[in-house]
């Protein structure tokens, strides 16, 4: 009887005197309208682009596997794009809210292991192909977000008769929680139109519009 009277004891003392769990943070809700905001504005270009009507999906895939095209179904996302006023840049941007920051993060993850194939050719929707090759980093970029994926790209333009053109493209993808952000810009720095893209993807992901 003692026996049990002291176990008894020793088991409510053990369940008073532990340590409460510590509260969760519960992460801030992001809007869609926090992630149409953060794309790329007119004035975060500069006065020598133009916008382009009706923004697509920049179709550039790494390694021929993976690109902003490639993400599915996402609870929110936003495009814009510029073009040069003067000279044959192209810029666009993609915002995307992914569902879970696992999600997010295996954006980048496909990224780094699609890169391994150096090279690769893709059909262009308006006939022709282009055949891609890394060919260094983005020059003056610095880490971006708590992810970031960028290369320099080479591209070989054969269009649907037969005329060829040859283009560098900055490609950058990087992410802040569950907000993955693309920047792809033709024949002109990309480092700092992503920059001005990470601010703007910051305060989406931390609820503010």
């Amino acid at each position: 009887m003692r026996r049990a009277a002291l176990l008894l004891l020793l088991i409510t003392f053990v369940a008073c005197s532990g340590k409460k769990p510590q509260p969760v943070a519960t992460p801030s809700p992001i809007s869609p309208a926090a992630v149409t905001t953060a794309a790329l504005s007119p004035a975060d270009v500069g006065p020598g682009w133009t916008p382009k009507t009706g923004a697509t999906l920049n179709t550039v895939q790494i390694g021929g596997r993976i690109g902003a095209a490639n993400i599915a179904n996402p609870p929110a996302q936003a495009t814009t794009a510029y073009t040069q006023k003067a000279g044959s840049g192209f810029v666009t941007d993609s915002v995307f809210l992914m569902g879970t920051p696992t999600l997010a993060r295996n954006v980048i993850d496909f990224h780094e292991q699609a890169s391994s194939t150096t090279s690769w050719t893709q059909s262009r929707t308006e006939g022709g192909k282009t055949d891609w090759a890394i060919s260094g980093s983005p020059a003056g970029l610095q880490p971006l977000g708590e992810q970031m994926f960028a290369t320099r790209l080479h591209a070989e333009i054969t269009d649907a008769k037969g005329a060829k053109t040859a283009r560098n493209v900055d490609y950058v993808v990087f992410r802040v929680g569950r907000i993955v952000a693309f920047v792809v810009a033709q024949d002109a720095a990309g480092a700092p139109f992503a920059k001005k893209l990470e601010a703007k993807v910051t305060q989406a992901a931390n609820g503010t519009p």
